[in-house]
């Protein structure tokens, strides 16, 4: 964080795998709000969950919604908390690590949400508007 703050760049944190990921979710933001050099619309935040998107969200920042098929954040659970939370600063993404993923995890969840009878506008929100407008606070990002 201190690296990206000293440069002025965008931040990326992986919320941690702990037993209590709330807990570390609110070391995380309690170091983010402590920096006066980093701007909160500035932080992506991913891995949200149910009990850690409302003080992601609250504090200012992006969440991002890592997609898994059996664990974790499935499609059905990421559109439950898009349903309650809105779309504000959220966008899904997918995971490909030690545990089962499905690259497709996205589209996927646009289709789920379809089936859900959500409209395209809030679809393209998620998967693509919110990435673009986050990654376009970098002079560096083109589309």
């Amino acid at each position: 964080m201190d690296l990206a703050a000293s440069h002025d760049q965008l931040i990326l944190v992986h919320t941690p795998h702990l037993e209590d990921k709330h807990k570390g979710t609110r070391l995380i933001l309690d170091v983010l709000k402590n920096d006066s050099r980093i701007k909160p619309e500035r932080v992506m935040i991913d891995h949200v969950e149910e009990h850690t998107i409302g003080m992601v969200l609250d504090a200012g920042h992006w969440g991002g919604m890592t997609l898994y098929p059996e664990s974790k954040c499935s499609p059905a659970r990421a559109i439950d908390m898009i349903e309650r939370f809105g779309s504000e600063r959220l966008w899904w993404d997918a995971a490909c690590d030690w545990g089962p993923s499905v690259p497709l995890a996205v589209p996927r969840t646009a289709v789920e949400m379809r089936r859900r009878g959500h409209e395209e506008a809030l679809i393209e929100k998620v998967i693509f508007e919110n990435p673009k407008a986050f990654l376009s606070q970098s002079e560096r990002f083109v589309i």
